[in-house]
């Protein structure tokens, strides 16, 4: 209550100081001139100082209301834009900072980026990459608005996650591979392959690695790259068998580029692409966009 009476008695007061009237004021506000002088009579207790010298019928600002007029105004600015940012969202300004894993950069960043510049062009887009451990602590140090991780599903009190999808993972090779001629396919026929595989800290590479350890196998990569777009390169020109995300091959899959491997009992690991944010961090118009349209860019994606 005494916010709201706050702004009005700022309103009343810049009124006044612009008219040089009472009574001219409270037509325009549409108040009771008794309100308006209790308005400035508010403003003046909580200020301590006077603000009006009242000669007569004359009403002039005194140094203390000079002064309070440049920030009084200042603040009703700051205050309409405040009021103004979800109904603006058509000419929505500022930045956004998003943070993404290397999986996700190549494949929902680019359209994301160029759909939301194409809605809101006055909105600066700073896209950084990193490890999913590296982004989280950049949103706990308010170093990013928002993050784009794949993964584990993250339990985490410092966070929000307002969107989550099911990211599935499988072997998959080129349509040609004598492998896929093989009836029951099991992981040991897979540790046979040549393998290429992600560098040892990768989320793929440990992935596929914890599912050897359920079969008690072995894998020795003949190829190991760090860079997801050479490691399909490799696959399309017939390079052995790796350990991917679907939604990264979806274009190779579609296309039948790629095949993927299926395996006789083969174990079920959880992984998901999740959209985060602190949860003291307030979700800005700018976020919220961003959010609405991953949303929409992942609705292929299973639901978590």
């Amino acid at each position: 209550q005494e916010e709201i009476m706050e702004y009005r008695n700022l309103v009343t007061f810049l009124r006044v100081a612009e008219l040089q009237n009472f009574t001219k004021a409270a037509n325009q506000l549409g108040y009771a001139q008794s309100t308006v002088t209790f308005h400035i009579q508010s403003l003046e207790e909580e200020l301590g100082v006077t603000l009006f010298d009242r000669i007569g019928k004359k009403v002039t600002l005194t140094s203390a209301g000079e002064y309070l007029v440049t920030y009084a105004n200042e603040m009703m600015k700051i205050l309409t834009e405040i009021r103004q940012l979800n109904d603006s969202v058509d000419v929505m300004s500022g930045k956004l900072r998003v943070g993404v894993v290397e999986s996700v950069l190549g494949t929902f960043m680019p359209d994301a980026v160029v759909q939301y510049n194409q809605k809101f062009p006055n909105v600066e887009l700073e896209i950084q990459s990193h490890t999913t451990s590296t982004l989280l602590e950049m949103l706990r140090a308010n170093d990013l608005d928002i993050a784009v991780v794949m993964g584990k599903r993250i339990v985490d009190p410092d966070f929000k996650r307002p969107l989550i999808k099911r990211a599935g993972i499988s072997f998959v090779t080129n349509p040609d591979n004598p492998i896929l001629k093989k009836e029951d396919l099991t992981f040991t026929d897979i540790a046979q392959e040549k393998l290429v595989l992600p560098e040892k800290q990768s989320l793929y590479r440990r992935a596929v690695e914890n599912a050897a350890a359920e079969y008690d196998c072995v894998l020795s990569p003949t190829v190991q790259v760090n860079n997801t777009a050479l490691i399909i390169k490799l696959l399309k020109k017939g390079m052995g068998v790796s350990y991917l995300p679907n939604y990264l091959i979806k274009p190779e899959l579609e296309s039948g580029d790629l095949v993927v491997l299926n395996l006789e009992n083969a174990v079920k690991q959880e992984y998901y692409i999740q959209v985060l944010y602190h949860m003291k961090k307030w979700l800005t118009p700018q976020m919220k966009e961003f959010v609405t349209l991953m949303s929409e860019l992942l609705k292929g994606e299973e639901d978590a």
